[in-house]
C-alpha cells in the first residue's frame, strides 16, 4: 500500500499524535467563499500548481474520470473528481490530506497507466535507476494500491545478441512513454538511453509469453526507436541517425539502408519528456519531446509503420499549426479529455523543480479533431489555476486587519513569480475578508500590497504586524530572503492601513543590521510579559531567533537573546535546511504554544514556551494533525467563526492555501452535509453542483432550489443517489435545495457564486 506515513514512524508517533488531534479536530473546509476579479474561486484552497504531471484516472469507482495532478514541487499530489459535468469546470477538489495521505512517497514523477487491463490503472512512479509499479486495488470509492515492484527490469540486449537482465533505466528528471507503442495490447516503455541522445523501444512480451497483458517482462528491441537523435548542445533533432550499435533485428524499425554510424553516434542526454499519441490517424505512434533546457515541444512524425517505426518530420514548435507551446521550463505533454466530450485534448506542464513557470504552467489544448487524428486549438494556460489561490511559489499567510472593519483579512506572501530569463519579482497578496463574524469570506483586492514589488526588497518578503511605536495602529515589518528586516510605519490610523517605510535594514541595539541568515520570517510576540513586543524571526536553517524589545513601546530597541531559542528546529534528518515559519497561540489554558512551519512541509507544534525562555521548549508534535499540504509551509491561526476555535490557513511551495477549522463554516454551506442528508459540491457553485444522497431514496425524487423569496426557482427529477445540476443560470445567492419523495424531504443550503 501507498501511505503517507512509514509504518514504524506511524507508531512513534501515535503517543503524542492522539491527544493532540483530540484536542482541534481539524478538518478541511474547501467551501469558504473566496473571489477575485469578480469571479468564484471554487478551488480557492485546493494548494496551488507549479510544475504539474497529468493523469486521467477513476479514483472513486463511479466510472467517470478524475484527474491525479502530481507536482514536481514538492512530490504533492492534488486529485480533482470528475462530476459528469462538461467541460474543464467539471471538477471538485478532493480533501488534500486525502490525497496526501494515499499518494505519499512518491518522487520525481508519476503516471497512471491500465498495465494488466482489469479497467482499473496503475501507478508507474520514479524509483533507483528506473521506477515502480503500484497496482490499483481500489474497491469503490476507497482508493488503494499495491506494490507490484519497487524496480522494473529489462533485458539489455547487446550488437552481438547476448543479454543482460538489468534496471529498465529512466533518468530521475526524464519522463518516459509508458504505452502500446506495438498494439499488441499490453504497455511498452519508450526511454532515452543512459548516455545516449537516442530513443529506446523496450518491448512488453507480456502478451508474447502469456496471451495476456498482465505482466511487466520488457526486452530491449530497439536502441534506435524511429532512427532519430537529439542533439548534445540543443533540443533540436537529427533525423534519419545511423545506428550500428543496435540489437540484431530490431524491432519497430529495421537497420536496413539506413547511414553507417560516425563516432558521435552516442551522445550524453540531459534530460527530456516524451508523450507517445497518434497525431495523423495512421496507426503509428508519433511522439512529443520536451526538453530540460527550452519552453517548446517538438513534434515527431512518424512515416513508417508498426513494423518499421521511422521519423521522417519534425515539427520543432508543437503545434505550429495554432499557438506553440511556450513554457518555460521543460514542457512536458499529457493526453487527457479534460473537456468530457470524449476525444482527449493535450495538456502541458512544467517538468522542471525550480526556475520554470509557476503561475501560468498548465496549458491546454482543446481537441477540435478526432480522438485518433487530434487537432489542438489552444484555450488558456493556467489551467485549473484561475479557479485557485495561487501566488507562484510560496504562498505564506498572515492575517492583518488591513481596513479596520473588525473582520481579520488575509495577506499572502510569496517567494516569487516567474518571469522570462529565470527573473522572480516578490509581492505581497491582500484577500479582504467581506464576509461576516461568524461566516468568513474573502475578495482579492490586489496582488502588489502597498506595491512593494518596487520596494527594492526582493524576493521571500515576510510581513509581520505588531504596535511599535505606540500610536495605537500595527506597523509592519518585513523579512527578507536575505535575512534583513525593513520597519514601515502605519499612517492610516484608525482608518484602512497605510505604510511607509521607516527603516530599511532595521538595525539592533549595537547599530548593525539585523541579519538572521537567511530567509527571515518574523512574528511580534511579548515573549518577557513586560508589556513590549518583541521579535521571534524563523529562518532557513529551521532555528528561532529571539530579539527583545530593550527600548519602549514608542521607539523600539531590538536586542538579541537568542538565535536558538527553545532549542526548536524544523531540520529533518535527511536535509541540512528548515525554513522554520512561526505562528504563536494561547491554548484553552492560556497557555502559550507555537506552530512551526517547515522545509519538509510537516508542521511542528511546541509547547513548554511560558517562563522557559532559557530552557528548551518541549515538542508537541513534529507531524501536526497529520496534514502534510507541500514543502515550505507557513500558517496563521485566527477565531474566524466566533466561536472560540482557532481556524487555521496552511500554505505551502504550490504558492496556494488549505483552509481548516473544527466546524463546517457558513452553517450548512458546505461538501458534506451529511446532516441533512445531502452532500453538494462543489458549494458554492457556479457552474455546476453535484447533488448526492447520503441514504438513497426508494424509486424516484424531485429536487427544486428555493430562492431567499420562497420561489422555486428551478426543478429537477432524479433517482438513485446522484444528480448533476446544472445551476449558471441562477443569480448569485443563497438558496435552499430540497429533495422530496414519499420518504419524506431533505433540505441543504446551496450558495451559488461567481456568476457574470
Amino acid at each position: 500500500m501507498l501511505h503517507l506515513i512509514r509504518p514504524a514512524l506511524l507508531l512513534a508517533l501515535m503517543p503524542t499524535l492522539a491527544p493532540c488531534m483530540a484536542q482541534w479536530d481539524l478538518t478541511f473546509q474547501g467551501q469558504v467563499p473566496v473571489t477575485a476579479n469578480g469571479a468564484n474561486l471554487d478551488l480557492a484552497w485546493a494548494g496551488g500548481l507549479n510544475f504539474v504531471q497529468v493523469s486521467d484516472v477513476d479514483l472513486n469507482g463511479d466510472g467517470l474520470k478524475d484527474l491525479f495532478l502530481f507536482d514536481r514541487s514538492g512530490n504533492t499530489v492534488t486529485t480533482l473528481m470528475n462530476t459528469g459535468g462538461q467541460g474543464t469546470n467539471a471538477y471538485r477538489l478532493e480533501r488534500p490530506d486525502n490525497a496526501s495521505a494515499t499518494y505519499s512517497g512518491l518522487h520525481d514523477w508519476a503516471l497512471f497507466r491500465d498495465y494488466d487491463c482489469d479497467g482499473k490503472a496503475d501507478l508507474f512512479t520514479q524509483g533507483q535507476a528506473g521506477f515502480g509499479v503500484y497496482r490499483n486495488t481500489s474497491v469503490g470509492d476507497t482508493p488503494s494500491f499495491e506494490l507490484i515492484t519497487s524496480r522494473v527490469n529489462s533485458r539489455y540486449v547487446s550488437p552481438s545478441g547476448t543479454g543482460t537482465l538489468a534496471n529498465l533505466y529512466v533518468s530521475q528528471v526524464d519522463l518516459p512513454a509508458i504505452d502500446d507503442i506495438d498494439g499488441d495490447g499490453d504497455l511498452d516503455v519508450l526511454t532515452f538511453s543512459l548516455l545516449g541522445s537516442y530513443m529506446e523501444y523496450h518491448k512488453n512480451l507480456s502478451m508474447e509469453l502469456y496471451g495476456t497483458c498482465d505482466s511487466l517482462v520488457f526486452e530491449l528491441r530497439n536502441k534506435c526507436w524511429g532512427y532519430f537523435a537529439e542533439n548534445f548542445n540543443n533540443n533540436s533533432v537529427t533525423l534519419d541517425t545511423p545506428c550500428d550499435f543496435n540489437v540484431p533485428n530490431p524491432e519497430l524499425g529495421e537497420q536496413g539502408d539506413r547511414p553507417e554510424a560516425t563516432e558521435d553516434t552516442e551522445r550524453a542526454h540531459a534530460g527530456s519528456t516524451i508523450l507517445s499519441l497518434d497525431l495523423n490517424g495512421d496507426g503509428v505512434k508519433e511522439v512529443l519531446i520536451g526538453d530540460i533546457s527550452y519552453n517548446n515541444l517538438v513534434g515527431l512524425y512518424n512515416g513508417g509503420s508498426i513494423e518499421d517505426a521511422y521519423m521522417t518530420q519534425e515539427d520543432t514548435l508543437f503545434p505550429s499549426y495554432d499557438n506553440s507551446v511556450d513554457l518555460a521550463l521543460f514542457p512536458a505533454g499529457y493526453y487527457v479529455d479534460v473537456d468530457q466530450d470524449g476525444k482527449r485534448d493535450l495538456l502541458v506542464g512544467g517538468n522542471a523543480t525550480s526556475l520554470s513557470e509557476n503561475k501560468r504552467s498548465l496549458w491546454y489544448y482543446t481537441n477540435t479533431g478526432t480522438d485518433a487524428s487530434p487537432v489542438f486549438e489552444h484555450q488558456q494556460e493556467d489551467l485549473f489555476q484561475e479557479r485557485m489561490i495561487d501566488v507562484g511559489e510560496g504562498a505564506f499567510p498572515v492575517f492583518f486587519d488591513h481596513d479596520r472593519d473588525g473582520l481579520m483579512d488575509l495577506i499572502v506572501a510569496n517567494h516569487g513569480y516567474f518571469a522570462a530569463g529565470g527573473v522572480y519579482t516578490g509581492k505581497l497578496a491582500l484577500f479582504r475578508n467581506t464576509g461576516t463574524t461568524d461566516e468568513p469570506s474573502f475578495e482579492l483586492i490586489t496582488d502588489d500590497y502597498m506595491g512593494l514589488s518596487t520596494s527594492g526588497i526582493g524576493i521571500s518578503m515576510y510581513p509581520a504586524f505588531g504596535d511599535v511605536d505606540g500610536d495605537g495602529d500595527l506597523d509592519m515589518y518585513i523579512g527578507d530572503l536575505q535575512g534583513r528586516i525593513h520597519a514601515y510605519r502605519n499612517t492610516g490610523g484608525s482608518g484602512t492601513a497605510q505604510f511607509e517605510l521607516l527603516q530599511p535594514n532595521v538595525t539592533n541595539s549595537s547599530g548593525e543590521p539585523l541579519d538572521v541568515g537567511q530567509f527571515a520570517t518574523p512574528v511580534f510576540e511579548d515573549l518577557d510579559g513586560d508589556g513590549l513586543l518583541d521579535l521571534l524571526i524563523g529562518e532557513r536553517n529551521g532555528n528561532l531567533n529571539h530579539y527583545r524589545n530593550t527600548g519602549s513601546a514608542s521607539l523600539p530597541v531590538w536586542s538579541l537573546v537568542n538565535e536558538n531559542v527553545g532549542g526548536v528546529s524544523t531540520v529533518e534528518w535527511w536535509n541540512v535546511t528548515g525554513y522554520s515559519v512561526p505562528s504563536v497561540f494561547r491554548n484553552a489554558s492560556g497557555e502559550r504554544e507555537l506552530l512551526l512551519g517547515s522545509e519538509s512541509g510537516w508542521l511542528y507544534h511546541y509547547g513548554a514556551i511560558d517562563n522557559n525562555l532559557n530552557g528548551t521548549w518541549t515538542l508537541l508534535d513534529s507531524t501536526f494533525l497529520n496534514v502534510r499540504d507541500g514543502i515550505r509551509t507557513g500558517v496563521a491561526m485566527h477565531d474566524l467563526t466566533g466561536d472560540g476555535e482557532l481556524e487555521l490557513i496552511i500554505g505551502n511551495y504550490r504558492g496556494g492555501l488549505s483552509f481548516w477549522g473544527s466546524e463546517p463554516i457558513l452553517a450548512g454551506i458546505g461538501e458534506m452535509n451529511t446532516a441533512s442528508g445531502l452532500r453538494l459540491a462543489p458549494n458554492p457553485a457556479a457552474g455546476t453542483v453535484e447533488v448526492t444522497l447520503v441514504q438513497e431514496m426508494t424509486g424516484n425524487w424531485q429536487l427544486d432550489i428555493v430562492n431567499g423569496q420562497g420561489q422555486v426557482v428551478m426543478s429537477r427529477s432524479g433517482s438513485g443517489q446522484r444528480l448533476v445540476v446544472d445551476v449558471e443560470g441562477l443569480a448569485n445567492g443563497v438558496y435552499t435545495l430540497r429533495v422530496s419523495s414519499v420518504e419524506g424531504e431533505r433540505k441543504a443550503r446551496l450558495m451559488v457564486m461567481g456568476q457574470r
